[in-house]
């Protein structure tokens, strides 16, 4: 397949239609094209979270569906012809119970029916090494697993690295302990922490749920690879500042941003070590700080979400070069190390708070492709995105060593049964996309026509 093509299959009235032999045979025929006997198969799913911030009974529109990934499951076995191994893996947000993921899409259950009347092992873990507790937002705690069965590794990029040259290099990643970022990411070491599983896969199926994002305005093929890194906060997610000082924290400078900075430097001070003795009521004086200040859920731009984070697009593109170019032990090499295909979910999306707070949407769409670049191009503009005005999409077109894109914007094309999105992907009217709903941060920025 030509990886300036990107299949796109609409009217996908039902997840269950997925499972039927022939049905979305454009989009689920790329698996058996890309394995062969003998393989190991990685399949990565979006398993974010077990359901909607504060909203327990939404999930749809947060992980990638089961029907998907049981489709792609088999097609994979299928093409393993009884010789070979495949590995549903992700690792979740910190926080996020695993084993209540699992239960909603029914993992067991997909390894169990995929691997019958086969001698193909299939699988499924959790990547993380640890999974951290929180109350009141804040974390207390931490509870270790048994993480990657291969263990992990330390890629550095050095000053090959897209934060290579950055100014500002007082990063933020996924909690308070911003001196462990600094360990990863600092004048001289840019490092992530791999899942060897992932390394050690000759082939890559990313399986992506789409979504607006409020920190890359939105989340498909690209920042699906985030779940392939074990440490979290070996992810610079924002730089802290406003941009006057080199960082995207804040829009601005206001009175409010300057409180709540100093708060959190603070706060970070007193819960890097996590204990709950201190964290507990640090939680209680945040949620207090959040009915001034803007809670959670309030269209409070805050902690890089808008369309002016100016880090999260280089950890995304640093990670994806990783994917493509690290071989099994963790050496970048010059070619591609193993053979890749993203399926996105687009059945029922997400819009609007993304990625956890999102409203369904309901498109009725598969898409498909073997470079994740044409895939996201293609997403932005079917979802009524200007991909010009998203980082994570307009930088991975940059001329860099181990480079995402062989190909420029205007040579990314549709392909399937779609006939009002067929050809060039720059060519599909705006008035025939989805029209997403950016997030709070990105309203008014990211649209076609903004």
């Amino acid at each position: 397949m030509n990886e300036c093509a990107v299949v796109v299959r609409s009217g996908v009235d039902s997840y269950e239609k997925l499972l039927s032999d022939g049905f979305a045979d454009e989009v689920f025929s790329l698996v058996r094209k890309a394995v062969s006997p003998g393989q190991t198969v990685v399949v990565k799913p979006n398993l974010v979270a077990e359901h909607r911030w504060d909203h327990p009974n939404e999930t749809v529109q947060i992980v990638t569906h089961a029907a998907v990934v049981e489709r792609i499951v088999r097609e994979a076995v299928c093409a393993l012809h009884g010789c070979g191994r495949v590995v549903i893996a992700d690792a979740p947000q910190t926080d996020s119970d695993y084993e209540a993921i699992a239960r909603l899409l029914d993992l067991d259950g997909i390894v169990q029916r995929c691997s019958a009347n086969t001698t193909v092992a299939v699988e499924h873990f959790d990547l993380r090494e640890e999974k951290w507790i929180t109350r009141e937002g804040v974390t207390v705690g931490k509870k270790q697993l048994a993480g990657d069965p291969l263990g992990y590794c330390e890629i550095d990029l050095g000053s090959e690295s897209l934060f290579e040259g950055k100014a500002n290099k007082t990063y933020y990643g996924a909690d308070y302990d911003q001196a462990e970022t600094a360990r990863y990411h600092n004048d001289r070491n840019n490092i992530y922490v791999m899942s060897n599983t992932v390394l050690a896969c000759d082939v890559f199926i990313n399986v992506p749920k789409l979504k607006t994002h409020k920190l890359g305005g939105l989340t498909c093929s690209l920042k699906n690879a985030v779940g392939t890194c074990v440490v979290k906060n070996s992810l610079p997610h924002h730089t802290t500042g406003v941009p006057d000082e080199g960082g995207d924290q804040f829009f601005s400078a206001t009175k409010k941003s300057h409180v709540e900075r100093a708060l959190k430097g603070m706060a970070a001070t007193l819960l890097k070590h996590k204990n709950p003795l201190i964290s507990y009521p640090i939680g209680l004086v945040k949620k207090g700080a959040g009915k001034v200040l803007g809670s959670q859920g309030s269209q409070t731009i805050r902690n890089g979400s808008w369309y002016g984070n100016d880090t999260i697009w280089r950890t995304t593109l640093d990670l994806n070069r990783i994917l493509l170019y690290a071989d099994r032990y963790g050496i970048m090499r010059d070619g591609l190390q193993r053979a890749y295909l993203t399926i996105v979910d687009a059945v029922i999306a997400a819009e609007g708070d993304g990625p956890l707070d999102a409203d369904a949407k309901e498109c009725g769409v598969l898409m498909a492709g073997t470079n994740p670049v044409a895939v996201d191009f293609a997403a932005a503009r079917l979802m009524g995105f200007d991909w010009r005005c998203v980082p994570t999409i307009s930088h991975a077109f940059d001329s860099m060593r181990w480079p995402l894109a062989s190909f420029t914007s205007d040579d990314v094309c549709i392909a399937g049964a779609c006939s009002k999105w067929s050809g060039r992907v720059v060519d599909v009217e705006p008035a025939s996309t989805l029209a997403f709903k950016p997030h709070f941060g990105w309203v008014g920025h990211v649209e076609l026509g903004s």
